[in-house]
């Protein structure tokens, strides 16, 4: 697994932690061979705070955790992949903190010990189960979910009022109620936000999960300030940028410009060339142009794309984002 790969892998996982656990990041750039050194992460859960080091890794058998047996201690921590019940039990009995991808926890560490379970573990035979986690991170959920945290009172919206605001289409509107209302995160009869708190987490979750690694786009380099690139009338900022202005508080370096209009002749107003390690990310719309825009939208955008990141600053900065627009302070 490429650095990259280990660090979307890494983002994946902690994505699915649950809400009382807080993740700190920094990749390894030294590419080490030795176990435990792709990553450094602390791991904050009410006043406690941990350090370890970090292997991303697939595991898929038992063998593959053996090598890991010999080089575990208290400060070291395995993110991979969702495991069976028999491999999350292995981790236990021969002390190997582990988190995987369907959101379990399992830490012994410095006199503390931490277990979750977000999902369940794989079983050796499918259990029937009414909803997944994974059903609610569709791209069509997604975009679903952005467009009801953004506009709370478009849930009373027709379903093709829906379809236009969120891009998606009228099947894709009435599946996603009928997911989220057995979620219980929404009401259909009457039509009703039931938790505004976990509609916002889903949204950022599926952000992460989902609909980033679908936004397409293309990197380029851009050799002036942000401030200096003319924008259409739908073009929107999202992650460090959309922070910047909404806080004066974070000096945005990665740029993520929304449009609606098509790519290439953005590239042609813009005077620049494709760069894949470009600053600025030129990424379509996925919302309809019908979906109103506010400070709120706004920050849900920036958020999303902050907590995405594995940069302790941006968390900071979305943590204040979140107080200042999505809080209940903060809509009352």
């Amino acid at each position: 697994m490429d650095h990259n790969s280990k660090e979307n892998f890494i983002t994946s996982a902690i994505a699915m932690l649950p809400a009382h656990i807080k993740a700190k990041v920094v990749m390894d750039s030294t590419h080490k061979s030795e176990p435990f050194c792709d990553a450094e992460i602390e791991l904050t859960f009410g006043p406690q705070k941990i350090h370890f080091y970090v292997e991303a890794k697939r595991i898929h058998r038992k063998e593959s955790l053996i090598p890991l047996f010999e080089h575990a201690g208290p400060n070291t921590l395995l993110i991979c992949n969702g495991l069976s019940k028999f491999l999350l039990e292995q981790c236990q009995q021969n002390s190997l903190n582990v988190i995987d991808s369907f959101g379990n926890v399992s830490i012994q560490a410095d006199h503390v010990m931490i277990w979750a379970q977000q999902t369940k573990a794989i079983e050796d035979t499918p259990q029937p189960t009414n909803i997944s986690r994974n059903s609610l991170m569709s791209e069509g959920v997604c975009k679903l979910l952005f467009t009801l945290a953004a506009a709370p009172h478009s849930i009373k919206s027709t379903y093709r009022e829906l379809a236009d605001m969120a891009n998606i289409s009228l099947g894709m509107v009435s599946k996603a109620l009928k997911l989220l209302a057995e979620a219980k995160v929404v009401s259909i009869k009457p039509k009703r936000i039931l938790d505004k708190e976990r509609l916002i987490q889903l949204w950022l979750d599926s952000y992460r999960m989902t609909l980033r690694k679908s936004l397409g786009g293309i990197r380029v380099t851009y050799p002036t300030s942000w401030q200096n690139i003319s924008l259409e009338q739908d073009d929107k900022w999202g992650g460090e940028v959309a922070a910047e202005q909404l806080t004066a508080y974070l000096n945005a370096h990665d740029w993520q410009l929304f449009t609606h209009i098509p790519l290439q002749k953005k590239l042609a107003q813009l005077k620049c060339r494709p760069d894949a390690e470009g600053n600025l990310w030129l990424v379509p719309a996925f919302w309809g142009k019908s979906l109103k825009w506010s400070d709120r939208t706004q920050a849900l955008l920036a958020i999303a794309e902050l907590e995405a990141s594995l940069d302790s600053r941006n968390h900071e900065t979305a943590r204040m984002l979140h107080e200042q627009y999505l809080s209940t302070k903060a809509t009352n």
